[in-house]
């Protein structure tokens, strides 16, 4: 059937995602390690903004990886199968969710049994979490962008995601809930959704990650090629769009250099513009996500599948982002020392980053040896995917059991 053929398998995506959870995650610990109390200036505004880029990096890929792994079964009559894998996968990031808001009820201050309960419907909020209830919501909304993808196009989506930040000071002019003493949840629910009000959320809103989500559909269609025309030489093809999507992307990323300013350096890094949803953070996060996913691209398309293979190991985190963002993140919610000089924040940002890092590993290799904990994540994963399937089946007979 056109539209249907298999897109290879692009390691250097892989790659990126293993990245990006490693900047996401280090991030993190720079805020418990209260970092910037020691750590100021432009060096550390370079680095926090660098690893600002995690958050677009991972949900640019998102979209790619719906462009180029999801839509082709979309294409070919999977529906079906296509939403109950994304509705599963929702279901899992929400529970991930909830287990680190109990741990946030345990360890931190202000995480009463009423609040905590409120954030686990999605109406309160998280330090650094708050990224599972942003995918567990477009998860759920995955399989109508690939309708409208298939429907439309994807022109009419990328010039729809452009309008969103075209419209960026109307939307951030709107009234919010709490100008009409509505309350504060309400104001975190419509900030969350849409990007209006003035509720302190890490964003990005649901609006504007899923602009965010094209730009990645597209950029997997500018990387991959039409699934409908596989050729001998698609790696060939694949280095040859990511050269230009490289040049492309860094010669913007050069003049952003050449004429920032320090404040917004800043404000890249400390959050500032991902809560206001400004469209710098959104075409600098854009510019620097695809230029590092390229650049990986490069440096692993053209590998031998031995080479392929052995890069199986050090990506590892790439294949557990959502037990090390989740898991990683209950760690730094516990962590019981405050650093009191720059020797020692340092000296616990290293230690708290190998025990991440090592927690993933040991996961990542459990769950490929096939041992216990491997079958007991299987289980639940297929009692998730189970449930999905009897209420996608009990909404809509005619959708063929997954």
């Amino acid at each position: 059937m056109a539209g249907t053929a298999a897109i290879p398998r692009i390691i250097g995506i892989d790659l990126t995602r293993s990245v990006a959870i490693f900047f996401a995650m280090l991030s993190h610990v720079w805020v418990v390690t209260h970092m910037d109390d020691f750590w100021s200036g432009p060096s550390a505004d370079f680095l926090r903004a660098l690893m600002a880029l995690a958050t677009p990096t991972f949900i640019l890929l998102f979209g790619t990886m719906l462009e180029i792994v999801y839509r082709p079964r979309f294409v070919a009559g999977d529906q079906g199968r296509v939403a109950v894998r994304l509705f599963s996968r929702a279901i899992q990031c929400w529970l991930l969710y909830c287990l680190s808001v109990f741990v946030l009820y345990l360890f931190a201050d202000g995480y009463s049994l009423k609040f905590s309960i409120a954030t686990m419907m999605l109406i309160g909020v998280t330090p650094f979490t708050d990224i599972l209830k942003f995918y567990a919501v477009v998860l759920f909304l995955a399989p109508i962008l690939l309708w409208l993808r298939n429907r439309v196009g994807l022109l009419p989506l990328v010039v729809t995601a452009l309008l969103v930040h075209v419209a960026h000071p109307v939307i951030r002019g709107l009234p919010g809930p709490l100008d009409f003493n509505m309350g504060l949840y309400a104001e975190r629910v419509v900030t969350f959704l849409f990007g209006v009000g003035d509720a302190k959320l890490g964003g990005p809103s649901i609006l504007h990650g899923i602009s965010l989500i094209i730009a990645g559909m597209a950029f997997g269609r500018l990387i991959a090629g039409d699934g409908t025309a596989r050729t001998a030489n698609t790696t060939v093809d694949i280095v040859k769009r990511a050269s230009y999507l490289f040049a492309g992307s860094a010669l913007a990323l050069v003049l952003g250099v050449l004429f920032y300013d320090e404040q917004s350096l800043r404000e890249l890094g400390d959050m500032s513009l991902r809560m206001d949803s400004d469209p710098l953070y959104f075409g600098a996060g854009l510019c620097g996500a695809i230029a590092i996913t390229s650049l990986a691209v490069l440096m692993t398309q053209r590998l031998s599948p031995e080479a392929k293979q052995r890069l199986e190991s050090p990506v590892f985190f790439g294949r557990t982002s959502l037990f090390t963002f989740a898991f990683g993140n209950m760690i730094l919610y516990a962590w019981p020392v405050t650093p009191a000089a720059f020797g020692s924040a340092i000296f616990q940002a290293v230690l708290v980053s190998i025990a991440i890092t090592l927690l993933s590993f040991l996961f990542d290799r459990e769950v490929r040896r096939g041992g216990t904990l491997a079958t007991v994540v299987k289980w639940l994963q297929t009692q998730i995917t189970s449930l999905v399937k009897m209420l996608v089946l009990w909404r809509n007979p005619r959708i063929k059991q997954a």
